[in-house]
């Protein structure tokens, strides 16, 4: 066999060196597509994000304004003793609904952003559901559902950052209570797992949801259906929410539900003995 020229080399290196050129240029136009694409799915779902979220702060605020302006002009509706207490109930219901509403807009805000700062310390489990059971009782009394506490250990104590668990809570607590049927009940309680992880477990048995619609709702900036009677559950982020501040902690975020039987969600911080100091936690951008 007859040795190749140096010319019939230098072709061959040539097309070699081509081949290479193209197939980079290739992955490159590849990806260069696939970010153009996840960057038009970004702003789509922003997009859609902001214009639910419109609605959704626009509905309560112009139930404040409306009722408010009916109990300033009582006498000009000629209401009632007991109707004026409603109203009132309802501007009440209204504030505090909107005010969920700014939260996880600045809560998202702060996630999307990229950074956010924690301060880790020793959290009483029992109290800061307790807590947060209390600030849901307006949406719970509004929607005609009983949140259950159940009576657990003396103590559960966990390792996180108190007002970051709070959070967390208020947003698992609003679901369940959003998904719940009326005159419904929400069992709540606190506890030490077997390893020894505070744990905190919200069980409601409303319509629940598909392994879909839960892997949706734990993506941010998605809505979750829930059927034609319900239409949507609000901006769908606080599981989201929930997930990443407890996640970002160290603690763990599980979650079951079934269609037509409800959701469970358990959040788990591990022990103080188990942390060595605090420090500021920060998102990676």
């Amino acid at each position: 066999m007859q040795p190749l020229s140096s010319k019939t080399e230098s072709l061959l290196a040539s097309f070699t060196t081509r081949i290479a050129e193209t197939a980079a240029l290739r992955r490159a136009a590849l990806e260069a597509q696939n970010a153009r694409a996840e960057a038009e799915l970004s702003i789509k779902a922003r997009s859609e994000f902001l214009a639910n979220m419109n609605h959704e702060l626009r509905t309560p605020l112009n139930a404040i304004i409306g009722f408010a302006t009916m109990l300033k002009e009582a006498e000009n509706y000629d209401l009632a003793p007991e109707q004026r207490v409603t109203y009132a109930e309802y501007v009440l219901q209204s504030a505090d609904l909107l005010l969920g509403h700014i939260n996880t807009l600045l809560e998202a805000a702060a996630l999307d952003g990229g950074e956010l700062s924690f301060e880790p310390g020793e959290i009483d489990m029992g109290e800061a559901l307790a807590e947060a059971v209390k600030r849901a009782k307006i949406a719970a009394d509004a929607a005609t559902v009983t949140i259950d506490v159940k009576p657990g250990e003396a103590a559960v104590s966990g390792w996180g950052d108190h007002v970051r668990v709070g959070q967390a809570l208020d947003h698992i607590l609003r679901t369940a209570i959003r998904f719940s049927p009326q005159d419904g009940r929400i069992l709540v309680r606190a506890v030490v797992d077997d390893l020894g992880w505070a744990e905190i477990a919200v069980r409601d048995r409303g319509a629940g949801l598909s392994p879909e619609a839960v892997e949706k709702a734990l993506s941010a900036f998605t809505e979750v259906h829930r059927g034609l009677d319900r239409s949507f559950a609000g901006p769908g982020i606080g599981l989201a929410i929930a997930k990443t501040f407890v996640e970002i902690q160290g603690g763990k975020f599980l979650i079951k539900s079934r269609v037509g039987e409800g959701t469970l969600v358990r959040i788990m911080l591990p022990p103080p003995r188990e942390q060595t100091g605090a420090a500021d936690v920060r998102l990676a951008g």
